[in-house]
């Protein structure tokens, strides 16, 4: 009878060799999936910060570069008006008036962008060339005052309360603007009487230069409205007097002064003032037949007379922004913002904005 073998006896063994092959490749693939299960673990879960070495990273915070908070570089234009700067460095000035809300509304919002503010503060209305306040924080009381007491009432006011009020207090310079008004109309005669005597001139300038120097502002800005014509070589004597009176304590003076009136002598003030606030404006006004404020031709034409006397350096330029409504059936025309007639004539309500470059003088 012949031997049997075992049923599964494989005397070649290549049963053997094919399942070796199926387990060598089945180690490979599951040492391959047990990598990867590692790698993914490593770089997806945040291990405690006691299994992590202890390393400094080798990258820092990028640090940005802020805007100020205020402008900077306002004392060194302030400084250089009526100077010829190396480059175009232009300086910001606002006017303040006490009477006028909105006034302080739009100073809180631009203060941070301006150089200089030219707050009305002094008075010149009686013939005696005595410095006159007027008190709007009670009701538009005019008062004659010494500088020191001058000093005294502006420090109260609104505009002071609110610089000193904030943390830190606002340091912004100041021009403080003397002009003949009373609070309710422009003392032309007074200003003329004034301005004839020269006991009350040297009164006047005496204070003004006091004034100025103890409420360590940067200068003085003259405003005096409609000098008449006989009293034109009273008021240079005036500016004659003021000028190195202010420069000598290192003050700026700067003056206002309508464009295109030959009783004015622009090349005089030029050479005396460190800068004319040219009033390039009111070609037409209320009482006047209707037409523009301030055509093209007429602004660029002041400019050129203006120019031929005085450096462009020393001419700051004011531009109106306001209009003039001449109703049909009415005598006299009236007054409102440029931006109003803008919104009146579009139909828009009307929102006022000034752009990031522009200039807030006038």
């Amino acid at each position: 009878m012949k031997e049997r073998k075992p049923i599964f006896y494989d005397s070649d063994r290549v049963r053997w060799r094919r399942t070796r092959r199926v387990m060598e490749i089945t180690g490979v693939f599951l040492t391959l999936l047990l990598a990867y299960f590692f790698v993914t673990i490593a770089v997806s879960v945040e291990l405690p910060a006691g299994l992590l070495p202890d390393t400094k990273p080798g990258y820092r915070a990028v640090k940005s570069k802020k805007k100020p908070l205020t402008r900077e570089g306002r004392r060194r234009r302030v400084a250089n008006i009526g100077k010829l700067p190396a480059s175009y460095d232009p300086v910001r000035a606002a006017f303040f008036v006490s009477w006028d809300p909105n006034s302080l509304a739009s100073l809180k919002k631009h203060y941070k962008d301006i150089d200089l503010l030219i707050p009305e503060q002094l008075h010149a209305v009686s013939a005696d060339g005595a410095l006159t306040i007027v008190d709007y924080e009670r009701g538009q009381y005019t008062a004659k005052t010494t500088p020191a007491e001058a000093m005294s009432i502006l420090k109260e006011d609104k505009l002071h309360q609110w610089m000193k009020s904030l943390s830190p207090p606002v340091e912004l310079p100041i021009m403080g603007l003397v002009n003949n008004y009373d609070g309710v109309e422009w003392r032309i005669k007074e200003m003329a009487q004034m301005l004839a005597n020269p006991v009350a001139r040297k009164n006047l300038a005496r204070d003004i230069v006091e004034y100025a120097v103890e409420s360590h502002e940067a200068g003085i800005v003259v405003d005096f409205e409609e000098v008449p014509d006989a009293s034109q070589a009273h008021f240079r004597a005036l500016i004659a007097a003021l000028a190195p009176a202010l420069h000598s304590a290192g003050l700026k003076l700067m003056i206002a002064l309508p464009a295109r009136d030959d009783a004015y002598d622009y090349e005089f003030f030029g050479k005396e003032c460190d800068a004319i606030v040219l009033m390039n404006y009111d070609q037409h006004w209320l009482t006047s037949p209707p037409g523009p404020i301030a055509a093209q031709e007429w602004f660029v034409e002041n400019l050129r007379q203006v120019f031929d006397v005085v450096p462009p350096q020393k001419i700051i330029v004011g531009i109106a922004n306001y209009a003039y409504d001449w109703p049909v059936n009415s005598k006299n025309g009236k007054e409102s913002s440029f931006a109003a007639r803008r919104g009146i004539r579009y139909g828009r309500r009307v929102r006022q904005q000034f752009a990031e470059p522009s200039l807030f003088l006038l």
